[in-house]
């Protein structure tokens, strides 16, 4: 029987009551139980992460993890996908590649998961793209530029990024304008194409590095390379490392004296500013996204509303934002699957993206062509933490 609402009017206010007294945001709360209620009932939408959640690449992990369950909660909060919750199944990779592909495969074959994503490590995705084809899952939107990832087009990788050699070109470019001509270039060793990718920017300038460094992604120890830069007459380093091991060559640098341009890509992310203080005064970092800092821009005030409704601790920052614009277009892509959430339906409506505005930022996915940007900018960090474009 359905309970008949009583409007009473108080001067200007009106109280709306029903028969047993309770007023209209009571029946809201209830039915919001009602509609959570209904969602924990029925079975949730598994989505399987990868992501180095402890050792030198945890911070991104774990800030990856952070901007998904912000949107994902968000998402939760107003009735999942046809009633259904989404709920993400996070795994530590420990920055390892091979540890990346047993977990790519437990995430299959014994979670069951929809899609793939927020992945952190390039060289453990490259490891894991022959199994994804053979199992038919969509991995969405790794979070690194990654070069070999890109040098075969693969029916179950999307990316929602450029690349790092759409970074680097860019990077070169404008250091070589500077007048810049002796390069020292640092990559992790694990993801050898990606120092091969700096070798080719500056050849096509007739330049090569005067010094080239590979890195043990987990190492914490950077002192001889560091020396080694300091004392070879370098005009500007170029990075594609994650965050801790740039954070202590900017600060390890600074203390030695260099005064030569540091760049890095966007597998950096922006945290080492806080880390490296002062020191990250003049970095140049790679951009390929929105500045968190132009609140006009519907994604940007999305991201930043949904993250602090998930955790109000949460500072925003790069990475958790590029993950946070994945978990948007993987919903999107759920979305228009239309009841039909299987794996092989996710894929066929990501390939019929077209192109799609996410309030500022464009991605676009073709049959043909999952590369869904190539927006690069570039930032300078101020001497007051800010990035200045």
């Amino acid at each position: 029987m359905v309970s008949v609402l009583k409007i009473k009017k108080r001067g200007n206010a009106m109280s709306i009551k029903n028969k047993f007294g309770m007023c209209a945001r009571t029946l809201l709360a209830a039915v919001s139980v009602t509609s959570l209620q209904s969602i924990a009932a029925a079975a949730p939408i598994l989505v399987g992460q990868s992501a180095s959640m402890s050792g030198g690449s945890a911070a991104s992990g774990k800030d990856a993890r952070a901007g998904i369950n912000a949107y994902f909660t968000a998402v939760n909060r107003k009735g999942g996908i046809g009633g259904r919750a989404l709920e993400l199944i996070s795994e530590d990779d420990e920055g390892k590649r091979d540890k990346t592909l047993t977990n790519t495969k437990n995430l299959v074959e014994n979670r069951n998961v929809i899609a793939l994503l927020g992945f952190t490590s390039g060289a453990g995705v490259e490891s894991s793209l022959q199994y994804l084809a053979a199992a038919k899952t969509v991995m969405l939107s790794p979070l690194t530029g990654n070069v070999a990832i890109r040098e075969n087009f693969n029916r179950y990788l999307f990316h929602t990024r450029a690349g790092y050699t759409d970074e680097i070109a860019l990077a070169v470019k404008q250091l070589r304008a500077n007048g810049l001509s002796r390069y020292a270039i640092v990559y992790l060793e694990d993801a050898k194409l990606n120092g091969e990718t700096m070798r080719v920017a500056l050849a096509k300038e007739k330049l090569k590095p005067i010094l080239d460094i590979a890195l043990d992604r987990n190492a914490t120890d950077f002192s001889t390379q560091i020396a080694s830069i300091s004392t070879g007459n370098i005009d500007a380093v170029m990075f594609i490392t994650n965050g801790a091991p740039f954070t202590k060559f900017v600060s390890g640098l600074r203390k030695l004296g260099f005064n030569g341009q540091l760049i890095t890509s966007s597998f950096a992310g922006t945290r080492f500013v806080q880390d490296a203080k002062k020191d990250a005064a003049g970095a140049v970092v790679v951009q390929v996204l929105p500045p968190l800092s132009k609140d006009f821009l519907p994604i940007v005030r999305d991201f930043k509303a949904h993250l602090k409704e998930f955790d109000a601790t949460a500072k925003p920052n790069i990475t958790s934002f590029e993950a946070y614009i994945s978990a948007r277009v993987l919903v999107e892509a759920l979305q228009r699957t239309k009841g039909d959430v299987s794996r092989e339906a996710v894929v066929r409506a990501l390939e019929g993206f077209g192109t799609m505005d996410l309030g500022g930022y464009e991605i676009k996915f073709t049959s043909t062509n999952h590369d869904g940007s190539k927006f690069v900018d570039t930032s300078v960090v101020a001497r007051d933490g800010s990035l200045r474009y």
